[in-house]
């Protein structure tokens, strides 16, 4: 198996050196470059041969993190973007997903959540930590994108797949859970993202709180 080739790009040397430590402990992961602002991460990607992702902070010199993000989904748009941040805040999160980051993760998150999270992104699979999905559902809760949510009709299944989408389950762990093949798993997100017309798991998301198929969050 070919290894993910990693770029870590944060202001903070310190950081660097303990994700690159980390990471480095992985067999089928290998750190290949680090940045310590904006434009260096830019200029990194461009120098560097069949980079997979692109670890990111936010709050970066020069050019920050949404910056950096919007440039290289416009100029590389097969590199995948996980933003590993302290920031929690809705407009960070919203913007980014505008300008298409895969995954977005806090930097208290656990050694396990930061290594799924590289997995789940590299595999094209968009990956967003507990306490981001958290933020996202209390966010949309207070929107109403979906006129009339109920109109929409999504079977027995595609609401099972909703709910563990908006519990942050990956594709693999959906397809243990419901006793499934990945592909089963993948076709069904498919449909339902074409039923809502939404693009990613935040749209999902924000439906199933405004149709009442996702309940009893702890926000």
């Amino acid at each position: 198996m070919d290894k993910i080739k990693v770029i870590i790009a944060d202001d903070h040397q310190m950081i660097i050196d303990g994700l690159k430590m980390l990471l480095n402990q992985e067999s089928d992961i290998e750190v290949v470059g680090q940045a310590l602002n904006g434009e260096e991460v830019i200029d990194k990607v461009r120098e560097l041969d069949e980079i997979d992702v692109v670890i990111l902070d936010i709050n970066m010199p020069k050019k920050d993190g949404i910056e950096v993000t919007s440039e290289l989904k416009d100029a590389f748009p097969e590199v995948k973007i996980l933003i590993v941040t302290m920031y929690n805040r809705p407009e960070f999160i919203q913007n980014l997903m505008k300008v298409g980051v895969d995954g977005y993760i806090l930097k208290n998150s656990g050694k396990d959540e930061l290594i799924n999270a590289l997995h789940a992104v590299a595999s094209d699979e968009p990956y967003y930590g507990t306490e981001i999905t958290k933020t996202i559902m209390k966010t949309y809760q207070k929107s109403r994108v979906f006129n009339s949510p109920m109109d929409i009709e999504v079977t027995d299944r595609e609401k099972e797949i909703i709910r563990l989408i908006s519990e942050g389950f990956s594709t693999v762990e959906i397809a243990d859970k419901l006793f499934l093949s990945t592909h089963t798993v993948n076709s069904h997100r498919k449909s339902i993202l074409s039923k809502l017309e939404v693009k990613n798991s935040a749209g999902v998301i924000r439906f199933g709180i405004q149709s009442g198929i996702v309940k009893g969050f702890d926000l």
